[in-house]
This record gives structure tokens, sequence and C-alpha cells, in this order.
């Protein structure tokens, strides 16, 4: 009975140092499609430092374009497998929108939370016609409440350890109590 508690409090181990930091990774990269008249998803949260890239699915020809004039991907034509990337340093709300479809609503946002980071936003594109630019990130005044699926990161990492470790602990007491 004990040889088998040691073997799965041994495999749960493996299992925590395995599939934690791929958890703690995530929030660190996310993808919005342009299809044909929005975005997908549309509205997003996610922590300071992530690179957003927004890829290129629809029919029309689509552009990722900030208000405040932060970026602006340029026309990326339809079928062309083209996308725009921008990491975000900044907290705060960014309001974006596609040029030729904004009339029908083709708008979005990216909301960023946490604590300020110094730096500046970066960006990159690759398309045929996409332009890239660079500039920094000043946060406006509004903000949404966070999407659990689109945040991660750290935090759920640390609660799906937490959740293993305490399992684990919880398993082997019992058992052991009931091995004496």
């Amino acid at each position: 009975m004990m040889r088998m508690l040691a073997r799965m409090a041994a495999l749960s181990l493996l299992m925590l140092v395995a599939f934690a930091p791929a958890a703690w990774a995530q929030g660190k990269e996310v993808t919005v499609k342009m299809e044909d008249n929005f975005f997908s998803p549309a509205n997003i949260t996610v922590e300071p430092g992530t690179t957003v890239t927004w890829v290129q699915e629809g029919n029309n020809p689509h552009t990722t374009t900030s208000y405040d004039g932060l970026w602006d991907s340029g026309l990326i034509e339809p079928g062309s497998g083209g996308s725009f990337s921008f990491t975000f340093d900044e907290p705060g709300t960014f309001d974006y929108y596609c040029i030729p479809h904004e009339s029908m609503g083709m708008i979005g946002s990216v909301t960023v939370t946490g604590a300020s980071a110094s730096g500046s936003a970066s960006v990159s594109a690759s398309a045929s016609d996409s332009a890239s630019a660079s500039g920094s990130a000043s946060a406006s005044a509004s903000a949404t409440a966070p999407d659990l699926a689109e945040t991660g990161g750290p935090s759920l990492a640390l609660a799906a350890a937490l959740l293993l470790v305490g399992s684990g602990l919880a398993s082997f007491a019992v058992l052991r109590r009931r091995a004496s």
C-alpha cells in the first residue's frame, strides 16, 4: 500500500513539474481572428507583455487599427495568410477597428490589466500589403471584466498547482490513516 502511495505521489509530482511551466506561459500570446466582418474574439483582457496577433481569415480585406494611433496593420488581403502582431506593455483599454468595416460593427478592444510595465509597445506584421509601426502604449480610462479563458497566465497555473498538491496531500493522509 505504501509503495503504491509513493508511486502516486511521484507521478503527481512529475505531472506538476511537466505541466505547470506550460500553464504558467499562458496569456503571453493571444490570437484574434479577422473574419467577415467581425473580430473573434472582439474584446479581450490580457496581462502586460502579452502579444496579440490578428490573423486574416476572412474573404474581405481587413485592418486592425487603434483609435488612438498606436498601431495600424494596413490592409491585409484575403487569402494572404497575413497577420499583424502588437505587444501590449502598458495597462489600459485600447479600442480598435477595421477601416473598411467599422460601420458594419467590426470593432474590438484589448484591456491590459496588472501593474504598470516599463518600455514601449512593439509591433510586427506579416502580410503582403501590411505596414509595421511602433509606439508607446498609453492607457485610456475604461476597463472590462477579464475572461478566464483569455487571461490564463500565472494565477491559473498557481491555482492548478495548489489544487494538485492539496489533493495529493489529502490522499496521502487518508491512505496513511487507513494503513495504520
